[in-house]
């Protein structure tokens, strides 16, 4: 079978020297691929540098940003969603999925209904484990795990729906709350501030369209207080 030799695509000639040179441009089954660097060079130069931020944006949370974004806003929330982002959503998916809970922490938590003497405790080991019991409450203040006293305190428990619940740590005899919420606070370790932050960079990427100012409504307001005004001015005369 004859081997015909397929034909460039483009016949464009050029002039080198006296010779006619015809370029390589390549042929249909094996096209010349195209300067794609030089294409995206020559379009970064031409954008500000806010477009170029508009675009990160962009091509991050694929939708464009709100206009009242500032642009170091927008890097901020684009830094946020790199950091963060796939986390949170991997995290709610997990959570969605549920947890099946161990039959022996099940049995625990029908028994604790039934009986009011009695709560459960996560204990928490200096080995590393986590070890559900059911165990009563003493003198109304104290559980006894493995045959050293903890302290109950009723702001301290926790409720597994309907089942009441404490956790310990081993090395602790007060039970784990949120009543040291001071001294976490002053050691820097408070999640609070990280909230108001989350929140804020989720109204800052959400954004908001503000509500037109009612003129017609604020007159009529103001028709009303001066109207008082000069009745009870009337009334002292």
């Amino acid at each position: 079978m004859e081997n015909v030799q397929q034909e460039p695509i483009n016949t464009r000639t050029d002039v080198i020297g006296n010779k006619k040179v015809v370029p390589y441009v390549g042929t249909y089954q094996h096209p010349l691929m195209t300067d794609l660097f030089g294409k995206f060079f020559k379009k970064i130069r031409k954008m500000s540098s806010v477009d170029k931020i508009n675009q990160i944006y962009t091509n991050t949370f694929n939708k464009k940003p709100n206009p009242d974004l500032k642009p170091t806003k927008m890097l901020d929330l684009v830094l946020y969603e790199q950091e963060f982002g796939k986390k949170i959503r991997d995290t709610k998916e997990k959570v969605k999925k549920g947890y099946k809970f161990p039959s022996k922490l099940k049995r625990f938590m029908k028994r604790s209904t039934k009986d009011k003497e009695l709560i459960l405790i996560l204990y928490l080991t200096q080995r590393g484990d986590l070890i559900p019991m059911l165990i009563p409450i003493w003198s109304g203040n104290m559980v006894i795990i493995k045959s050293k006293p903890y302290e109950v305190d009723p702001r301290a428990f926790y409720m597994f729906g309907k089942t009441r619940c404490m956790i310990f740590k081993e090395i602790d005899r007060r039970p784990v709350s949120n009543l040291d919420y001071d001294e976490i606070k002053a050691r820097g370790d408070s999640t609070h501030s990280d909230e108001f932050l989350i929140k804020a960079s989720m109204r800052a990427f959400v954004g908001g369209v503000k509500k037109p100012i009612n003129k017609k409504m604020i007159f009529i307001i103001g028709a009303i207080v001066l109207g008082a005004i000069i009745f009870f001015m009337s009334q002292g005369s």
